[in-house]
């Protein structure tokens, strides 16, 4: 999607006055004085030509242009009527019909002062409409300056290209999850939070939904062999991850939890606790499902094990490498000295 974006700058380019280098080496053996609209995409053409080629259609939702003398806005292509690119209003019949070439400018309309009009008899009813309309707009002038294009939906519509303004009407936009700040945060490790929001989403591959799957597994947990391995049972009830969470939590001076499904994990992740400041308490969570995961997987591919007591020593030790290693930063040497405080 960013792609996307970077490319429709590319293309916007072409349309505004810039004095780019790209812009004129294309402008001369591309275009070659034809409107970009009109341009067909071409074998030989590099990838990336083709590809701003390919993102005419979506960047009509964007461009406009405001006439001002009408040398460079196309007649048909452009969108500097209300009717929008008149070739789509009219349709293909429409440069036949009116009498006006397919790459003629907005200038070209104009003969003696006024609009070239459609004819008054016509049955075409796009062009009647066409012809109500030029007949309120101001003919372009020399005195009014070039035409100038603009970026954006209505009304936001600027004589810049804007990535923020794009990319916010081209991405995929999803209601805010309650959640988000307890798996995406500032402080977070990369590799722990995306274990973390996998589980959170419950996609990670237990036993049970192996074995759910007519997969050839024992649904019981790697790490007890006593209840099937589902998400919540695997990481917050096994009696192996309740000894994990009772040393995590002791280094955070908080007294024993036991959190009956994930979503009291998440509650608690989410809502400010006495002395422990939110970033810490979601650092160690993340690295305790992290570590854990990676002792099921241990136990599940390799039949090796460890005990409660190495899991949590390998959790002081990332949680006191992130810390020290982020110490200059601002806050990170009182979370690094609350860790410590109950070691």
């Amino acid at each position: 999607m960013w792609n996307k974006v970077l490319n429709l700058r590319l293309l916007w380019l072409l349309f505004s006055v810039s004095g780019s280098l790209w812009v004129a080496w294309n402008r001369e053996h591309r275009l070659k004085n034809t409107n970009l609209w009109a341009v067909e995409v071409q074998s030989t053409s590099s990838w990336i030509w083709k590809f701003i080629l390919s993102l005419r259609p979506l960047a009509k939702r964007f461009l406009s242009c405001k006439v001002g003398d009408g040398n460079n806005a196309s007649f048909w292509f452009d969108n500097w009527t209300l009717h929008g690119p008149l070739i789509n209003f009219v349709g293909p019949n429409g440069p036949r019909m009116m009498g006006m070439p397919l790459d003629s400018c907005v200038a070209r309309a104009v003969i003696s002062s006024r609009w070239r009009l459609p004819s008054p008899r016509t049955r075409c009813q796009p062009l009647k409409e066409l012809r109500q309309t030029l007949l309120t707009t101001p003919i372009p002038l020399i005195s009014q300056g070039m035409d100038r294009f603009q970026w954006g939906l209505p009304p936001n519509t600027s004589p810049r290209f804007s990535s923020k303004h794009t990319w916010e009407h081209l991405r995929h936009t999803a209601p805010i999850v309650a959640w988000d700040k307890a798996v995406w945060f500032k402080g977070g490790i990369p590799k722990f939070a995306f274990t973390f929001w996998t589980a959170n989403l419950d996609r990670l591959p237990v036993r049970a939904r192996l074995s759910g799957w007519g997969m050839n597994f024992s649904p019981l947990c790697c790490l007890c062999n006593l209840v099937n391995e589902t998400r919540d049972h695997l990481f917050l009830h096994c009696e192996f991850s309740e000894q994990v969470w009772a040393e995590s939590l002791r280094r955070l001076g908080q007294p024993m939890l036991l959190f009956h499904n994930w979503s009291a994990l998440i509650s608690w992740l989410s809502s400010a606790s006495v002395g422990i400041p939110l970033n810490l308490k979601r650092m160690v969570s993340h690295a305790v499902i992290y570590l854990l995961w990676r002792e099921r997987n241990n136990k599940h591919f390799n039949s090796a094990s460890s005990t409660p007591d190495i899991i949590s020593a390998q959790l002081d030790r990332s949680i006191m490498d992130l810390l020290l290693a982020r110490r200059s930063r601002k806050g990170c040497g009182r979370l690094l000295a609350r860790w410590f405080a109950h070691s």
